[in-house]
């Protein structure tokens, strides 16, 4: 595992995603491959291909208890908590969970833009998502991320019912301000958001947090195919902030899958569903 730098720390809390080169070798990467394999062979209840039908289909998992038996021995092995508290300031790293995107055949649009924060029961600075490609990835279709969004607005979240559609809220506008059509106004001046995206080789991961606005680039016939594993995190600085009390419009139940220690709003968010690596 490559070591963290001050540049490395300066730059996450500052822009809110950073460029890991080499943060994984080729043996640990393969090793990722294994779990990711495991979760496409054993899916979840909420396994789906988004956009079934359309040219925006992806097919997208999340972690089960089953996996995390394949997944728990892997995680311990490569050093993603040290590296994390490192690069956090935090003494204490738990794992939140995975999740799975598969995009296929040369053709298939980029996945709608987002912050993670307004599906989640928690904020705070120490919140990263390690996003692995299974593929050498050029730029631009590779992961994009709205440069030092992690600290600005939260967005409500985006439905991800219609690709018609990018901006249909969650929550509604009582609860947040709705999610801008950053394609749309990216598409009348390329410079109206301040985009970050990376060529990523095999080993190179995007760590970014959370909260920053994040949205997939498209597959094309030059880069047919991206799997891609994302591993989530927390550290000691993250707090509890419940759902809205609504109903929530998305492809499914946002209802939390798990317990938590917090009793109200402002909480340390702990549980002991979340498995503690350091």
């Amino acid at each position: 595992m490559i070591k963290v730098t001050k540049e490395m720390r300066e730059t996450f809390a500052r822009d809110g995603a950073i460029k890991a080169a080499g943060l994984l070798n080729l043996a640990e990467l393969e090793e990722c491959r294994r779990c990711y394999e495991f979760n496409l062979e054993n899916p979840g209840p909420i396994a789906m291909d988004m956009f079934d039908g359309t040219n925006d289909k992806t097919y997208i998992d999340f972690g089960t208890a089953q996996s995390f038996e394949v997944y728990q021995p892997v995680l311990e092995k490569i050093g993603f908590a040290d590296f994390l508290a490192d690069l956090w300031g935090s003494e204490h790293v738990w794992y939140f969970g995975e999740e799975l995107f598969r995009k296929e055949g040369g053709d298939v649009g980029r996945s709608l833009w987002h912050q993670d924060t307004p599906y989640f029961t928690h904020r705070g600075p120490h919140m990263a998502n390690i996003w692995i490609s299974f593929e050498t990835l050029p730029a631009k279709n590779a992961l994009e991320v709205i440069k030092g969004s992690h600290v600005g607005t939260v967005y409500d979240g985006a439905a991800f019912l219609d690709p018609g559609d990018p901006t249909r809220p969650v929550w509604g506008a009582k609860h947040y301000p709705q999610l801008p059509d950053i394609e749309a106004e990216r598409s009348k001046d390329s410079t109206s958001w301040d985009v970050l995206s990376w060529d990523l080789a095999l080993g190179d991961a995007i760590v970014l947090h959370s909260g920053a606005l994040h949205g997939g680039a498209p597959v094309d016939k030059a880069c047919p195919n991206r799997n891609t594993l994302v591993l989530r995190f927390f550290g000691d600085d993250v707090r509890y902030s419940p759902h809205p009390k609504a109903n929530s419009d998305f492809c499914f139940d946002l209802s939390p899958k798990f317990e938590v220690d917090s009793t109200k709003a402002g909480d340390l968010f702990r549980g002991e569903e979340f498995y503690q690596l350091r």
